[in-house]
């Protein structure tokens, strides 16, 4: 993550300038260290087996049934080893990692087009219910980034601390300033997957829970387009040329624009746009909604998947889910720039 953030930077500035042309930040991720880019370290109940793997459960279901065929092929060609299903999703995993490392991987060819497509779902499969809108922490992990969100776009500092912002470090104008034109975060995947569901993108879970036994048509939750490698959470806060001050706010998931409208106040619109007070409004209403203490720490059964649709504990849901340019992306350094350069 310091990497992804240092080479963010020398490309953002210059190669040659960079490292004095902001302040970045490096925040300890390690259990009960309070860290918003790192917010399960705080939040127990998502490290457990039965609830915060949740995921994994569902998708080994469905592990089970995309991948048979796979494993009746393969087993002859290996001798000594039991080829189990958990063994299959492991070397599809690699393909994925050699790729990206290698340029190739002798992996990829072991498989067909539609046991790719069900590696697909898996991974759907496992984001939504460990990380996204179907486990009942998503919300709650991803809760202390949208009061820090708020926090910049209102330039006002933080005085509740309910949630896994660090107080040490929000409370300061040095390590957490609220005046500089652009700001970066950088972050795990896993931990975008539960800011967009803290920020009720209902979009992305429109056509609600996912089936562990097939895959089904025109679904909205597909995790390679939510956090594939190289993920990018961009908010953009705009001004209409006749205001001086900020008027509008839109984001860009991986460079696709995602809708608004499961935000109390922001309305349809093609371009993404939401007025920057009915944002702020909206974004007051739904940090209101999550209960962070029970949501982490309550002690409770994984609830019926099926009930859950904006990463909250069933019981606690009401009816309701960055110009100048103000950019948020979701790594666990932060970059800040200094004042006065640009």
């Amino acid at each position: 993550m310091v990497d992804s953030a240092l080479n963010f930077a020398a490309g953002f500035f210059d190669v040659r300038t960079y490292k004095t042309d902001y302040h970045q930040e490096i925040i300890i991720e390690e259990n009960n260290f309070n860290n918003t880019l790192a917010p399960y370290d705080v939040c127990p109940n998502s490290n457990s087996e039965d609830i915060g793997y949740f995921g994994g459960t569902q998708a080994s279901k469905w592990a089970d049934i995309y991948l048979k065929d796979a494993r009746r092929r393969l087993q002859p060609m290996i001798q000594g080893l039991n080829l189990t299903i958990s063994l299959l999703v492991d070397m599809q995993e690699l393909c994925a990692y050699e790729t990206v490392a290698l340029g190739y991987s002798k992996f990829c060819d072991l498989f067909t087009e539609e046991e790719w497509e069900g590696f697909e779902y898996y991974n759907d499969l496992d984001f939504c219910y460990s990380n996204g809108p179907g486990n009942p922490t998503a919300a709650a992990q991803g809760l202390g980034y949208v009061q820090e969100l708020v926090s910049r776009l209102t330039h006002t500092p933080i005085d509740v601390w309910n949630s896994s912002t660090n107080s040490t470090l929000d409370s300061s104008n040095i390590t957490f300033p609220l005046n500089q034109p652009i700001y970066v975060d950088a972050s795990h995947d896993t931990v975008i997957s539960c800011i967009v569901t803290a920020l009720n993108f209902t979009s992305l879970a429109a056509t609600g829970p996912l089936p562990t036994d097939h895959i089904p048509p025109h679904r909205s939750y597909v995790s390679s387009q939510i956090a594939p490698f190289a993920s990018q959470l961009v908010a953009q806060v705009i001004s209409c040329p006749a205001s001086e001050e900020p008027t509008h706010i839109r984001f860009l998931l991986n460079d696709g624009v995602v809708p608004l409208t499961g935000i109390h106040g922001c309305t349809e619109d093609s371009n993404g746009l939401c007025a920057l007070p009915s944002f702020i409004s909206g974004m007051h209403e739904r940090i209101g909604q999550i209960n962070y203490a029970h949501d982490c720490f309550a002690n409770y059964t994984m609830p019926n998947p099926d009930n859950i649709i904006d990463g909250r504990y069933p019981s606690q849901k009401d009816d309701s889910v960055f110009g100048r340019i103000y950019l948020q992306v979701a790594t666990f350094c932060r970059m800040l720039m200094m004042s006065g350069k640009r």
